[in-house]
């Protein structure tokens, strides 16, 4: 049990310094909320394209948005994780008793559940501007387990550019060009229909793609088992990869 004792104090422990430092929690928790705002006013016309019953632009921006969100978040552990290394903290830490797999769970468990967070904020305000959540509760709670992951996915990357470089400008630089490429050539901001035959292929193997798809048909009520199993299994692979070369990284660190 020792191992779960330290994930959970190490996971309070970075939510105490995440909340010292409201400006950056309340950045990171508006700006999903301001790309939800903007986006369903300028690209309202998008509505006119997509089927009646759809529930227009709004509906459909909706679960990109909620997937954006933990996209926005993926890079604030490793950034957490350099601070650590780089003042000395991380070396103290390795001085204690504390389980070695714990410090890297704690962080993974962190984004994790601020990603979700995130994500429900962003569903309350649309349901604050009428989105109708078909799936109900159920489906909100299996909504936040797709978010929840993915992001366990994407951290592993940030993790691991942030313990090789130990530079926070580097995750900066590396966040922004993973970013754009994985969000906008995607079916999450718009139909996959609207962008050129190059695109739409990347978009059929980019992971984003799958976690708003699966999402959408929760907000729409339409989900199948083999539109869940299909992303699950994707978003694993990448999980699995990204996993890998963060323990690796990881122990590097620690050895």
């Amino acid at each position: 049990m020792t191992i779960l004792y330290d994930t959970i104090s190490l996971v309070e422990r970075y939510f105490t310094k995440l909340f010292r430092n409201p400006i950056l929690l309340g950045t990171n928790l508006v700006t999903p909320l301001l790309f939800l705002l903007l986006f369903s006013q300028l690209f309202t016309k998008f509505s006119q394209f997509l089927p009646t019953s759809s529930g227009g632009y709004l509906t459909y921006l909706a679960p990109g948005v909620i997937v954006l969100g933990a996209m926005i978040g993926a890079p604030l552990g490793a950034v957490s994780i350099v601070n650590d290394l780089n003042s000395g903290f991380l070396s103290k830490m390795l001085l204690t008793q504390a389980n070695r797999s714990a410090i890297l769970l704690g962080r993974l468990v962190t984004d994790m559940v601020i990603a979700a967070i995130q994500a429900l904020i962003t569903i309350l305000l649309a349901m604050a501007l009428r989105v109708n959540f078909s799936t109900g509760v159920l489906g909100i709670l299996l909504i936040l387990l797709t978010v929840a992951f993915f992001e366990f996915a994407l951290s592993g990357i940030f993790l691991a550019v942030g313990m090789r470089t130990r530079k926070t400008e580097t995750i900066s630089a590396v966040s922004g060009v993973i970013f754009f490429p994985l969000i906008f050539i995607s079916s999450a901001m718009f139909p996959v229909a609207f962008l050129p035959s190059w695109a739409q292929t990347i978009s059929n193997y980019n992971p984003v793609s799958y976690a708003t798809v699966v999402i959408r048909d929760l907000v729409g009520g339409s989900l199948t088992a083999v539109t869940l199993a299909s992303a699950y299994t994707l978003i694993g692979v990448f999980a699995f990869v990204t996993f890998l070369v963060t323990l690796y990284q990881f122990k590097k660190v620690v050895s």
